[in-house]
């Protein structure tokens, strides 16, 4: 059978063909891997690689080297295998419903099971001795492509079970996937709880990279050719061609693999052959492009060349292969390249209208020129001496030197001195090295360097490596530009500077000075050859002047601004040289002191030093998650549950975390806490176990104490602890510092009074913690000192709360002393807050509770000032501190009784009315509810059968009942009553009463509601007592009474008194 050669292997299809197959290096390299980790007791391969690689290949050279009809690989899985393959070709459905169509299985609830049952039964078959069953599927992508965007937990599961059925090494089962892209890309539109699932599934796989790099190219490129190859080799001219792609440095070559292979590529001459397989990674599919051009028939290809000519394959043809079978692509707005392929167009199209003779030679210097712009490296020598050896030996050009001076005449190509290349140029009447010349007498002299620099120069911060691996703290260092050295403190993410000074006069003695007297993080580095630097900076500000003056010339400015982009990184390498090695011209200085720093290395590990020095009580933190100066979102969220947890779990181990689960908050409070000793729950003590000091946060510990210690003269904000913490000699990253402020502050929160906006905050709960780590500046805190009088009250205090006296009277104390004051004032109802039925005293002491901001001032300033003591008064006659102690509970006790005796006022006066003889609250409510038992409840107003149900309810506390009452006149509960709505109560009490006893007495009488009407009349006078009478009449003559009533309003007269006498008076004599 002929061996044929296809753009696309189907590793289905193609399964009994012989193909062409040439097994690369990186081929043999994987195959190796997946044999030497079969067997380690790997089952499970995922092959990523880009399009065209050749995945799909080399699995159809697998199968037929594990079936032994070629031996494409050493696979050595096993002695004498029995083998069989399960093949499927990646669609866009779902992997499981490809298994069950393979396998003709039913997809219902029991499809898994039944698939990995079938897959067994065919390993099982294959026999006892030496069974391996290849469970292959190509184009993966496409399952995990469908399973991102379909059901993915469901999908992924059954991808998950696959590869753990298969990685059981104690069978012979090889799960073998090929992709495009890394797994995880597959999962870019997932949430982040799916998209770890897909990372854990993602861990079953060992993954191989397969993308084949330029050298594997040409190696198939060379077998392939060399194979078909019958014209007589141009050996000299293929090593010149060799020798001057090694001297122009135009591509990152292995020149003894170059040379090697040399001779096996032509037609392809060295530089070609590199320019195509770029080219060919670039715009095409790899390994398929490369095949699809040796095996190409058309005009533009390898077949045709060597047909009709002996020649080499030239960078010029490789042009036209590429325009004739990409010209879709080159020419849209997707090419990478499109300008630069449009500017080889412009130019052939300018050649042909300006040269008449030997065009074709034109065109083949300018396609040269163009595709060695794409691909050639930064750097190379594309000079002249290159294009006339390469257009003289590859191009078979004999004029070559005159031809690229025309070009250069007509403008089409540039020489660029500045980099030593020739580039296709489409044309300007500014004459740029005239007008850089004149540009120099334009422009002053250089000055103010410092300035210029910062404008053109700039250098990423520097991470000192040994520092952080020795405290988990990221240590960044800065530049900064000077003239003079600077004396800036290091604030936010930046630990330190590296100040770049640059100053022709000697300034050596201020910079040692300023060193010295500097104690901040501060390396600086004296630049000697600042002239070089300044005249560099001229030509910079030449080339600007320039453009300047030029903007409409578009092509101009293109090349004066990639001439600015060189002078840049000339003075970028400039200043960068001038730091290390022998060619150092820079004094490096720290505290005072020169030092010598020979390499980048050594001045890494100086910037260690530096740090060690300057932040030398900086703990070991190593939790990347929080230490460093901004936190990630998903970090935000742990740090919320860490706060919930010590607030209301720091009393349980491990803040009541999942033993065999590893959260994040979780392992921040190991690495913060637990791991450093201090243990906020401890069985063996009530106290707190300090931090020992195995990772130096002893030294935090003891600053922490030292501020609270601090707030014992007067408040101190929070944002002060913070700023402590941020500056030498601990510099803390902000990450670090939210954490451990608040969990400091709660820990001690018993030993300081915390006040959030001047408003003294008795608990400190998880939403406190958060405030006090975003606004810190809105806290303050306040420790105590008791000693002498204040110690006598602070104890009286304690007799007076029944809690044990103290001979110290520490800060823990002292909150536990206060707080049962500010607890009883806020639990006590509004009425007692406001009502001014209290003496003087009691009203006075209220007043003082009400307003304390400051625990310390309230006890021994505003609450014997209430009672008329003072701290002087009591310091000169001690007996007068048990006179303002009892005093003080008498006013406590009113405080707090006065709302029950509102109660009981209420309850007087209910008995006083009522009842002629003082009852017990059972008593009188039965009482109340039997007067109403027969009342007509349905015929009430509305306010009328409020006030009757809550009369009628079986409520046993007698508060709550008279409470409700109250609240169904008043429409306010008793505690949100002032001292004026309780004689309206009362009257409201009286006239509800008033009223429904006069309905009572209507529904005593037995009247038929749908064809009467009935009403209570009575007459109150002295001397004459009472008139009642009940009126019933029929609702018929509600007419006439409508109609009698008109008539007696038109005989009113206008005086409301004498109306109402006469009416009175009428209806007496009615009675």
């Amino acid at each position: 059978m002929a061996i044929k050669f296809s753009t696309s292997t189907n590793i289905i299809r193609d399964t009994d063909r012989e193909l062409t197959y040439i097994p690369t290096p990186n081929a043999i390299r994987i195959s190796n891997q997946i044999s030497n980790d079969f067997k380690q007791g790997t089952r499970s391969f995922n092959i990523i690689g880009s399009y065209g690689t050749g995945k799909s290949s080399f699995l159809w050279a697998v199968e037929q080297t594990l079936k032994k009809n070629k031996a494409y690989f050493g696979l050595n899985l096993l002695a004498d295998p029995k083998i069989d393959f399960i093949k499927i070709i990646g669609e866009y459905q779902s992997l499981k419903q490809s298994f069950c169509d393979f396998l003709q299985i039913k997809n219902d609830k029991d499809a898994v099971e039944n698939i990995f049952s079938e897959i067994f039964n065919r390993y099982y078959q294959l026999g006892n001795k030496s069974p391996l069953l290849f469970v292959v599927i190509d184009e993966f992508g496409k399952f995990l492509e469908y399973a991102s965007q379909n059901d993915p937990e469901k999908e992924l599961y059954f991808i998950q079970q696959l590869a753990e059925f298969t990685n059981n090494s104690d069978h012979n089962i090889v799960l073998l996937t090929t992709v495009h892209q890394n797994f995880d890309a597959y999962a870019i539109n997932l949430d982040s709880a799916q998209r770890q699932e897909w990372t854990k599934v993602k861990g079953r796989f060992k993954e191989i990279t397969f993308n084949e790099p330029v050298e594997q190219l040409l190696y198939l490129a060379s077998e392939h050719i060399e194979e078909k190859q019958s014209a007589v080799k141009k050996e000299k001219n293929v090593n010149d061609i060799v020798n001057l792609l090694t001297q122009s440095k135009a591509f990152n070559i292995n020149e003894d693999y170059v040379k090697e292979i040399a001779k096996k590529l032509y037609p392809l001459d060295a530089i070609s052959a590199y320019v195509l397989t770029l080219s060919l990674q670039k715009y095409g599919q790899n390994e398929r492009s490369l095949f699809s051009f040796l095996e190409s028939t058309d005009h533009t290809g390898l077949y045709q060349h060597s047909i009709l000519s002996d020649s080499f394959y030239s960078v010029s043809e490789v042009y036209d292969f590429l325009m004739h079978n990409y010209f879709s692509f080159l020419n849209s707005r997707y090419n990478p390249d499109f300008g630069a392929w449009k500017s080889i167009r412009t130019s052939l199209e300018k050649a042909g209208t300006l040269f008449d003779h030997n065009l074709s030679d034109y065109e083949k210097i300018i396609k040269t020129i163009g595709l060695l712009s794409i691909n050639a490296q930064s750097g190379s020598f594309i000079n002249r001496d290159f294009l006339v050896a390469y257009a003289e030996r590859s191009l078979n050009i004999s004029n070559a030197l005159k031809i690229i001076e025309n070009l250069e005449l007509k403008k089409i190509v540039l020489y660029r001195n500045y980099n030593n290349r020739y580039i296709l140029f489409e044309g300007t009447d500014l004459d740029i090295p005239t007008a850089l010349y004149e540009a120099g007498n334009k422009i002053d002299d250089i000055t103010d360097v410092v300035t210029l620099l910062n404008k053109n120069y700039s250098l990423p911060p520097v991470l000192a490596k040994r520092a952080m691996f020795e405290t988990g703290t990221p240590r960044l260092f800065e530049y900064k530009i000077s003239s003079h050295p600077i004396s800036l403190k290091p604030e936010g993410e930046v630990d330190g500077f590296i100040n770049l000074i640059f100053n022709e006069s000697d300034i050596l003695t201020d910079i040692e000075k300023v060193s010295f007297e500097n104690q901040e993080a501060i390396l600086y580095c004296y630049y000697l050859n600042s002239k070089e630097i300044k005249d560099l900076l001229f030509e910079i500000e030449k080339t600007r002047k320039v453009i300047e003056e030029n903007p409409d010339d578009k092509v101009a400015v293109t090349e004066l601004k990639n001439i600015v982009l060189h002078q840049r990184n000339l003075l970028n390498h400039k200043i960068q040289n001038s730091l290390f090695g022998e060619k150092a011209s820079v004094i490096w200085i720290f505290s005072g002191q020169k030092k010598e720093i020979k390499s980048q290395k050594e001045f890494n590990s100086f910037l260690s030093q530096i740090c060690k020095t300057v932040y030398s009580k900086t703990p070991y933190f190593n939790n990347e998650l929080v230490n460093k100066h901004r936190i990630s979102t998903s970090i935000h969220t742990a740090k919320r549950n860490y706060y919930r947890a010590l607030a209301n779990d720091w009393d349980i181990p491990q803040l009541g975390f999942s033993a065999d689960k590893f959260p994040p908050e979780k392992t921040i409070y190991l690495s913060l806490l637990e791991n450093n000793g201090i243990q906020l729950c401890n069985d063996n003590s009530s106290n707190l176990v300090q931090p020992h000091d195995e990772n130096g946060f002893h030294s935090l510990w003891q600053a922490s104490v030292e501020f609270l210690d601090s707030a014992k003269a007067s408040k101190r904000r929070i944002s002060d602890f913070i700023e402590v913490l941020s500056n030498k000699p601990f510099k803390l990253k902000q990450g670090f510092i939210d954490f451990w402020v608040p969990s400091f502050l709660f820990i001690k929160r018993d030993e300081y009074a915390l006040f959030n906006e001047k408003i003294y905050t008795p608990t400190i709960n998880e939403d406190i913690l958060e405030l006090i780590a975003k606004v810190p500046k809105d806290f303050e805190v306040k420790s105590f000192a008791l000693e002498g009088v204040k110690l006598d009250i602070f104890n009286s205090y304690r007799k007076f709360l029944n809690i044990d006296s103290n001979n110290n009277g520490s800060a823990q104390t002292f909150i536990e002393t206060i707080k049962p004051f500010l607890v009883f004032y806020r639990a006590l109802p509004d009425y007692s807050k406001e009502t001014k039925r209290l003496s003087k005293e009691s009203l006075a002491i209220r007043e003082a509770i009400a307003n304390s901001k400051d625990p310390e001032q309230s006890f021994f300033e505003d609450f014997p000032t209430a009672l008329g003591y003072s701290v002087s008064k009591i310091q000169k006659d001690r007996s007068e501190l048990q006179h303002f102690i009892i005093q003080l509970q008498d006013s406590i006790k009113e405080i707090r009784n006065c709302f029950d005796e509102l109660v009981n006022r209420f309850e007087s006066f209910l008995q006083d009315k009522y009842f002629d003889q003082p009852l017990a609250f059972e008593d009188y409510q039965a009482k109340f509810q039997k007067r109403y038992k027969n009342l007509h409840r349905h015929l009430l107003l509305n306010s009328q059968k409020s006030f009757v149900q809550r009369l009628d309810s079986q409520i046993e506390d007698k508060k709550a009942w008279l409470n409700s009452l109250a609240q169904s006149l008043m429409g306010k509960s008793l505690e949100k009553f002032k001292d004026e709505d309780e004689l309206l109560l009362y009257d409201k009490f009286s006239d509800m009463i008033l009223s429904l006893d006069s309905l009572n007495r209507i529904s005593m009488v037995k009247f038929n509601e749908e064809k009467e009407i009935a009403i209570d009349l009575q007459i109150n006078s002295f001397g004459e007592g009472m008139t009642n009478k009940i009126i019933r009449l029929p609702k018929g003559k509600t007419k006439d009474v409508n109609v009698l009533e008109e008539k007696i309003k038109e005989m009113l007269s206008k005086d409301k008194s004498i109306d109402l006498a006469a009416v009175t008076a009428v209806l007496k004599s009615l009675l």
